[in-house]
């Protein structure tokens, strides 16, 4: 596993610069998010949507997580990764124990914004209702 872990060369990066999405001054390298499963779903899905529908394909070896998974694949492979996080990164930062995590190359960033704008006009207030849950049980009530 950590011979084909992704790394970057010696020199091949001389800064990192770490701040929250919300205080970019311009788009970053690579984007990573922390949240609820469900709430990184509708990301990916504005991914494949974006994507024209190709499938999502993530790796992980749930054991680099925050240092490799959701930040050096997107940047070297220019894609979006996800992943449950590792025991590494639930140790060391404050992720919680219902989160997973994913990252993106930044450069998709407006792409993703239009495409979640999209879908919050239907798609996810309709899934969140569980209008179609509610009514297999109402049905079974009859």
């Amino acid at each position: 596993m950590f011979e084909g872990m992704s790394y970057f060369s010696a020199g091949q990066i001389s800064a990192l610069h770490l701040y929250p999405l919300g205080q970019v001054e311009h788009l970053p390298d690579v984007v990573v998010l922390e949240d609820e499963p469900e709430k990184l779903m509708w990301i990916s899905l504005a991914y494949l949507n974006i994507r024209g529908g190709k499938r999502v394909v993530s790796s992980t070896a749930v054991l680099q997580a925050t240092c490799v998974d959701s930040t050096i694949i997107p940047y070297q492979e220019q894609r979006l990764n996800q992943c449950f996080g590792c025991y590494g990164c639930r140790d060391a930062t404050d992720i919680d124990p219902t989160e997973a995590a994913l990252g993106f190359p930044g450069n998709l960033l407006p792409a993703l914004v239009d495409s979640l704008e999209f879908l919050n006009q239907k798609a996810i207030p309709v899934s969140r209702s569980k209008r179609a849950y509610r009514a297999l049980f109402s049905s079974q009530d009859s």
